[in-house]
């Protein structure tokens, strides 16, 4: 049974931390999609990829899911595989998101059999039927033109409590007025703007929930999914300031309707218990493993790195400013001996006066050198304080 091993993820957090993830947690698309690319495997595998990877659909990669990624490049491009997965094994998925694969199945199942977060119904118009299905238009356009945002907002501040929230019953009467909307698409695009099952949305979700139902009233079907941006939108946390609502729903993980107690319901039934689960890489064999001293390692390298470079770089100019100043002085020196030389039918002052110069010369290299000297020294009694301190 393969398995992700300690050594294997302790690799992949390292990448994870070089591509700076967002809160030290997160890595968005453009981030990753570097690492994707550079494994050169067709676009249609990279995609499929990402969306195993993306458990939580929020349109970014925490690390666990940035294993699952790495994992499945690796065996692809060492031939392990030779196409991506339906579905993740369950050695792949991690522990701690395996309620979320289970969950996402049921919706799914629930979804291809009718059922639904509201049940399906025989539908609110007469146009519901599976020939009116076949007529619907593919052509779903998420634009919200500002006549009918407008719109949108007049029935979200109709229809909102106090705090700004909406349930789904709010909404009631207008579903009674739409014709061409099934109860099963009302439930559908309800799910879509609530990925996490809250029995209250906000206004961006209202919105964007009013706007579905109008292109599906327009002969338009219900997408299967969301733009990316939307998703993040969507699956952020936001209080529920009901307090009736927080009480109606447990916190424990034997009821609730949330997904997480879905999920464990469904688990418990088929004899899977939290207590008895097996299956899923745990991640708890890094709990040891002091990542913010990796970090700092890294850093402490690649500080080290730009210090040697900014030594030789000092050295360098400092010994090609002095050569260029000793080379200067030995080429006057020269030229006054040149001109010591041909001065034979020199006066006797005259004499004086070129040896004069010649010595003040050899006086002014001398003094150079033990500044050059010096300079040195103290070069070398920095490079060693600076040792001191790595």
């Amino acid at each position: 049974m393969p398995r992700l091993e300690e050594w294997e993820i302790k690799k992949y957090w390292e990448i994870f931390q070089g591509l700076k993830p967002a809160d030290n947690k997160y890595l968005s698309g453009s981030q990753v999609t570097p690492v994707l690319k550079n494994s050169r495997l067709p676009q249609e595998q990279l995609s499929g990829i990402w969306e195993l990877s993306d458990i939580d659909k929020d349109g970014r990669l925490d690390f666990e899911e940035f294993c699952i990624t790495m994992r499945l490049i690796f065996d692809l491009v060492n031939g392990k595989i030779t196409e991506v997965p339906e579905e993740l094994p369950g050695w792949l998925i991690p522990s701690s998101k395996s309620h979320l694969i289970q969950a996402n199945k049921d919706l799914d199942q629930n979804a291809s059999t009718g059922g639904g977060l509201y049940g399906s119904g025989s539908g609110s118009g007469s146009g519901s039927g599976e020939d009116e299905d076949e007529l619907l238009s593919n052509d779903f356009d998420w634009y919200i033109s500002p006549t009918d945002k407008a719109t949108y907002e007049t029935i979200y501040n109709t229809n909102c409590d106090s705090y700004g929230r909406c349930r789904f019953d709010s909404f009631k009467s207008l579903y009674d007025s739409l014709t061409k909307v099934p109860e099963l698409d009302l439930s559908s695009a309800w799910n879509l703007v609530n990925p996490k099952q809250f029995e209250t949305i906000d206004k961006d979700q209202v919105l964007v929930f009013l706007h579905i139902l109008n292109q599906r009233e327009n002969g338009k079907r219900i997408p299967r999914g969301v733009p990316a941006s939307l998703r993040a939108t969507f699956l952020k946390e936001v209080p529920n300031y009901d307090l009736k609502s927080y009480k109606s729903t447990p916190t424990t993980n034997s009821g609730g309707s949330g997904k997480r107690g879905f999920a464990m319901n469904y688990l418990n039934k088929i004899g899977h218990s939290q207590d008895s689960q097996t299956h899923g890489t745990d991640f708890s064999v890094t709990e040891g493993t002091d990542w913010e001293e990796v970090r700092l390692k890294r850093e402490l390298k690649d500080l080290e790195t730009l210090l040697e470079k900014a030594q030789w770089n000092s050295k360098q100019e400092r010994s090609s400013d002095l050569a260029n100043v000793k080379y200067e002085f030995e080429q006057l020196l020269k030229y006054k001996q040149d001109q010591l030389n041909k001065s034979s039918t020199t006066s006797s002052s005259d004499f004086s006066d070129i040896k004069g110069d010649v010595e003040l010369i050899e006086a002014q290299v001398k003094t150079l050198e033990e500044f050059h000297h010096q300079k040195a020294q103290e070069l070398q009694q920095l490079t060693q304080e600076i040792a001191k301190y790595q």
